[in-house]
């Protein structure tokens, strides 16, 4: 028999970008509708962090990605996309897809800031890593979610 959830919802996002605006109100109507969620500000200091995130990927019954503008700069949030999409198709765990001041498109098809942060993480020579990424966001920018806020409010 599987064991319980600890959380609702991993929320996966880029902290420099929406740390300070958007995150608090999401987080904040997450909970006044009774929905726990897993934080990056809930890891323990002095341990690893990636083990951390990954374990409450493991621990969550969905995830939400806010992908935002420097969300590909972050090796940590492309290691996070990557594993929920896979717990995604392996598991069914629901994924919930937010846009955040970002079009879709250039996610799926890497133009603008993703194209220039896979051209610095092939400098980097991280090889078929970046490939993984790259279909870890090809695959995400197909899917269905919200475009916050919505182009006709830009």
């Amino acid at each position: 028999m599987a064991t319980e959830p600890k959380y609702d919802v991993f929320i996966c996002f880029r902290g420099r970008d929406c740390r300070d605006e958007f995150l608090p109100n999401l987080v904040k109507s997450l909970k006044g509708a009774g929905i726990v969620p897993f934080l990056d500000e809930d890891t323990e200091k002095g341990v690893g962090i990636r083990p951390q995130l990954l374990a409450a990927i493991e621990e969550s019954w969905s995830s939400i990605i806010v992908m935002s503008k420097r969300f590909a700069t972050s090796t940590h949030c492309l290691g996070e996309l990557e594993v929920i999409l896979e717990k995604n198709k392996t598991s069914g765990h629901p994924v919930m897809p937010i846009f955040y001041r970002v079009d879709p498109s250039d996610v799926k098809k890497q133009k603008k800031e993703f194209k220039r942060a896979f051209t610095k993480h092939k400098k980097e020579e991280r090889g078929d890593q970046v490939n993984r990424w790259k279909d870890a966001l090809a695959e995400f920018g197909n899917l269905v979610g919200w475009v916050f806020p919505s182009p006709k409010y830009r």
